[in-house]
């Protein structure tokens, strides 16, 4: 299965996902178009999982930032997770072209909104243990914001420039950081 994801994935940056069809990424990853059928019924379910298979890699490369940067303020470490987020962008195979095209599908948004609010809780933790606390505002509300925020700037950096538009990748950290020490206990 995740051999004919990559597959598929590589096919997506290489040629686009207008042109792929089964066929071709069951030709691509040596399997027959029935054995994919048993478990893809359309070329739209393959990058649906594409995708899926690529957000469930966000949180951990968060993660990983933050255990790479125990001693850094959390400002340094929220701008840090955001060029990741964006190096990730850039770099995760077919992820960055299906979720910029007529592809992205309700299911890719579904699971984005339930990465987002399943990953609040955990980066309030892991902002608070490089000294983020929060009063006057619920902190799994506000990184619940914060998570939109990166998601937006993300969104705008790559529909302005399919490469990413650092300057707004920049402005994204710095709304991020902005609302946060709106809050923050000094």
């Amino acid at each position: 299965m995740e051999h004919v994801l990559d597959s598929a994935a590589l096919l997506v940056d290489q040629v686009g996902p207008d042109v792929i069809t089964t066929g071709l990424i069951a030709k691509a990853a040596g399997v027959s178009i029935g054995w994919l059928y048993d478990f893809f019924p359309n070329r739209e379910s393959i990058f649906d999982a594409i995708v899926s298979r690529s957000l469930d890699k966000v949180t951990p490369i968060a993660e990983a930032v933050h255990d790479a940067r125990p001693n850094d303020d959390w400002r340094q470490v929220l701008g840090a997770v955001v060029e990741a987020l964006f190096d990730f962008y850039q770099s995760e195979p077919g992820f960055r072209v299906l979720w910029f095209s007529r592809f992205q599908s309700v299911t890719m948004l579904e699971v984005n909104r339930e990465h987002d609010l399943a990953g609040a809780t955990g980066a309030y933790e892991r902002l608070a243990r490089q000294g983020l606390e929060l009063a006057g505002v619920s902190p799994e509300r506000a990184l619940h914001l914060v998570i939109g925020i990166i998601d937006k700037g993300l969104d705008l950096a790559f529909r302005i420039n399919p490469l990413g538009d650092r300057a707004i990748v920049d402005e994204t950290v710095t709304a991020s950081i902005a609302y946060l020490e709106r809050y923050a206990v000094q």
